[in-house]
């Protein structure tokens, strides 16, 4: 067997420790209390997501802790971030925790921002209206028959 020279790699359960190093260090630095912070990174699965969700999140003049809630408990921590903060920059949002709430809550966080601006846009309506039609929003089933019967 020939070798190739190359270093060896760390194993993939020291990149994991780092990762909740940084996860730790990012949130700390966002302004999470370290108790709170070493907890939410070692109960997640990717915690280099759950830190950078609050890190983006953490320019808005939302509560850290529950910054990290929202974050932590989203399957998509990224798009809940950027739900956050494409409405917050485009409208007035008389209520934070309302549109963490309902961008984390949503199955689709960039569709919902995108509903949520274009309604306002659209209809003139307020901020807060358009969030609730927006989460309020589910697929219904069009041009079925009445009597449409599965086979089986």
């Amino acid at each position: 067997m020939v070798g190739l020279g190359l270093p060896l790699l760390g194993s993939p359960r020291v990149a994991q420790a780092n990762d909740f190093a940084d996860c730790n260090t990012q949130l700390m630095g966002a302004g999470v209390e370290a108790k709170l912070a070493a907890t939410a990174c070692s109960q997640s699965l990717h915690p280099d997501q759950v830190a950078n969700c609050v890190a983006q999140l953490s320019g808005l003049e939302a509560k850290p802790g529950e910054v990290l809630s929202n974050c932590s408990r989203d399957r998509r921590p990224a798009e809940l971030a950027s739900c956050v903060t494409t409405v917050h920059d485009r409208l007035e949002v008389p209520s934070l925790s309302g549109l963490l709430d309902h961008c984390r809550r949503s199955a689709l966080p960039q569709r919902y921002a995108d509903c949520v601006i274009g309604t306002v846009a659209a209809t003139q309506i307020t901020t807060t209206e358009s969030m609730a039609l927006c989460i309020a929003a589910n697929d219904r089933p069009v041009d079925l028959a009445p009597t449409f019967i599965f086979a089986q």
